[in-house]
């Protein structure tokens, strides 16, 4: 896993209103610089996480308060600060968000219990309205038979409605707006043993993703004017979900057990999706995507969720494993806006109890890991009359020969070419006293060292 010695760590307590302060916490990847940062928990609740985000930037998701009720807090993800609160729609259970556009409306489901859930509408004001039920189906019974997964920037809503008596089936659904009846998007095929199939995304231009069961295995579907496409599988596999789609032509999600992303033509329907695989992180066999903003980044965990599982970030075809709080045992991204801020759900210590919990990834700076690098040292010795300052880096192997290292001397930095596993630096005519001696690109790895030259 990436959090072993050597990784740098910074932890800072930031100002919050809130009884539990938001904390950061620092790694570089592989070049990139992680910064996870705790959004912390209601005064006197327990537990926190992170649903969805957009680009305002604004974060909701859920937090248990002192009572041990779940509230719907909106964290300000600029400040990580708590600025307001969505509304339940029955006091009976709890209504969960699970996407927001830009206007912060939202869509989630409240369930009441094994076979009753009901979708939900919030306004850009954080008022709850339930959906109405999937059009042509028993009213009573499709009213209490509803779920909403996305939401795009007209308000127009992606889910699912159940039909009553005799069949029971699952159908897609999307919402024109929170006071139409749903419009059935209907199947891929015939399934068994029950018809079934329910939508998760939608982007603006109305393109809906979710899935449908053909026979006895399930696959991904575009839904577009009125058509549902089989996006098929992997060579050699036979199922699929599709999870999340953006407004580029990008819909992600699995094939049995792999990362995929389906690329399509937004402007041509003739034209069939393309399927890729995505890599895995290293020490995992299977990973999940769960969301997409416009500019292609993906982000989902590997691994089993509330178990092992480590969030995850694919850009520019890279992994990049978003770790884990220090202490936590499990992470999962659940969103990512067009700011490329993720947010998420994480344990922080060693007590299983979850944070919402936000990810910024900077890709700037050498693409030597933290982990390549074994010490860091520098002296101070005489030379012809004068004093010479002497630091030397070593990495673990010889892997980086020939890339470059910032060796920063009294802020003046020096880029140094790596030679086998060392890189070396000597400066001259250095005034006498204590001087800060520092790797500065791959920033933050290993302490400065404070030679004195006499």
């Amino acid at each position: 896993m990436l959090f072993a010695a050597g990784l740098s760590m910074e932890l800072a307590v930031w100002s919050n209103a809130e009884e539990t302060k938001s904390n950061k916490y620092k790694i570089i990847v592989s070049g990139s610089q992680i910064i996870i940062t705790d959004l912390g928990l209601l005064p006197g609740g327990t537990t926190s996480a992170g649903l969805a985000i957009n680009s305002e930037p604004m974060i909701v998701g859920l937090a248990t308060d002192s009572n041990f009720d779940l509230q719907r807090p909106f964290w300000d993800a600029n400040t990580a600060d708590i600025v307001d609160f969505a509304d339940n729609f029955n006091p009976a259970s709890t209504a969960i968000p699970e996407h927001m556009n830009q206007s912060r409306e939202m869509g989630g489901t409240e369930v009441y219990g094994d076979n009753v859930y009901q979708g939900i509408y919030w306004s850009p004001t954080g008022q709850a309205f339930v959906l109405p039920p999937l059009a042509g189906v028993d009213p009573q019974y499709g009213a209490l038979h509803t779920k909403a997964h996305g939401i795009n920037s007209q308000g127009q809503l992606a889910g699912a409605g159940k039909e009553g008596a005799p069949n029971f089936f699952t159908h897609a659904a999307l919402w024109p707006n929170k006071d139409t009846k749903a419009i059935d998007l209907g199947f891929l095929g015939q399934g068994n043993p029950l018809n079934y199939s329910e939508a998760y995304g939608v982007n603006d231009l109305r393109h809906v993703v979710g899935n449908s069961a053909i026979g006895s295995f399930i696959h991904g579907f575009l839904w577009r004017n009125g058509q549902m496409t089989d996006l098929g599988a992997l060579s050699g596999q036979v199922v699929s979900e599709a999870s999340a789609i953006n407004n580029s032509g990008l819909i992600v999600g699995k094939s049995n057990i792999f990362p995929v992303v389906w690329k399509y033509d937004i402007r041509n329907p003739g034209r069939a999706p393309r399927i890729r695989q995505l890599s895995i992180p290293a020490g995992f066999f299977s990973a999940t995507p769960t969301a997409v903003n416009d500019s292609g980044d993906v982000v989902g965990y590997a691994g089993s969720p509330n178990i092992d599982s480590h969030a995850t970030l694919w850009r520019d075809g890279m992994a990049i494993d978003l770790g884990v709080w220090p202490g936590g045992h499990y992470s999962i991204a659940n969103g990512i806006n067009n700011l490329g801020q993720i947010i998420g759900t994480g344990t922080v210590s060693g007590n299983n109890l979850d944070h919402a919990l936000m990810w910024t990834v900077d890709g700037s700076g050498t693409g030597i890991p933290c982990e390549d690098l074994f010490s860091f040292q520098a002296r101070c010795k005489p030379s012809g009359g004068s004093r010479k300052l002497q630091a030397r880096l070593t990495l673990t192997d010889t892997r980086h020969s020939g890339e470059q290292v910032t060796i920063t001397v009294d802020g003046n930095p020096h880029s140094v070419t790596i030679d086998g596993n060392r890189a070396q630096v000597q400066v001259k005519n250095l005034a006498p006293g204590e001087h800060t001696v520092a790797i500065t690109d791959p920033a933050d790895c290993l302490p400065p060292a404070m030679p004195f030259c006499d």
